[in-house]
């Protein structure tokens, strides 16, 4: 294998992608969310396909992983609010411009948020709405939930319908400690972790919400595999990061 391929090859391990005989690929243990129960929850397409969740932060401007945006044409882009369904219902709004955090890391998927603005405000409704954000990390055994419509089958086929899962928060420190499997070099200080028992987002989750106490408190960013003991799901911590989405989403 070529230097080039190994390095592909991790990158693929810490995104939780797997080949179709080896994946646990869904939100596990999930089940289906009506979109007004979480009217912050978009999916972000590329070339007309949902590629990561999203959240909405304002009007127009919303919030994603950086990994989902990275070195992509925002040509190509588009978002679908107000739905159930990423490949159907609501509205598709164009993007304008996005941003990707300055440190963001492809390696080990540091800094991993972005902003997006759309090409048009969106109406809120009862089906589309801004989450707050947090402004003090959770601590660690807090509930939280994460949402989306990453894969639910081994074939690696998304969910149909908005899928979400309770889970409970791993403080940074704890999951980057010899309890768990990632260590310090890949828990990185602006992220927090959060798992239960067989339940876990994934692959096409990313980008998407974690929600403790009705405010944004994580981007869904990676993961080893899926629901795997001792690999928890690794998050963008918005406390932290929460001076730099205010700031982008001014400047964008």
């Amino acid at each position: 294998m070529t230097a080039t391929g190994i390095v592909l090859l991790l990158v693929l391990l810490i995104l939780g992608v797997t080949t179709a005989n080896d994946t646990k690929g869904r939100i596990v243990g999930g089940a289906e969310q009506a979109i007004h129960n979480a009217p912050w929850q978009v999916s972000i397409q590329i070339s007309a396909r949902h590629e990561c969740g999203g959240v909405i932060y304002s009007k127009d401007i919303i919030i994603t992983a950086g990994h989902c945006l990275d070195g992509k044409s925002v040509t190509l882009m588009k978002v679908r609010v107000g739905a159930e369904h990423h490949n159907y219902g609501g509205t598709l709004v164009p993007v304008a411009a996005y941003k990707v955090h300055e440190k963001f890391d492809l390696k080990y998927l540091h800094y991993d948020i972005a902003v997006m603005r759309l090409s048009a405000p969106l109406s809120f409704g009862l089906s589309i709405k801004a989450i707050n954000l947090a402004r003090v990390s959770p601590s660690g055994g807090t509930n939280a939930t994460v949402s989306g419509w990453g894969y639910t089958e081994q074939d690696g086929s998304y969910a149909g319908n908005l899928q979400t899962v309770q889970l409970q928060i791993i403080e940074r420190g704890q999951c980057a400690s010899t309890t768990y499997g990632y260590g310090w070099d890949y828990v990185g200080e602006e992220t927090i972790c959060a798992a239960y028992a067989e339940r876990d987002a994934c692959t096409g989750d990313s980008g998407g919400p974690l929600v403790a106490n009705h405010l944004l408190v994580g981007i869904v960013s990676w993961g080893y595999k899926c629901a795997l003991d001792n690999y928890p799901g690794v998050y963008a911590d918005v406390a932290v990061l929460r001076p730099w989405i205010v700031n982008a989403a001014n400047a964008i």
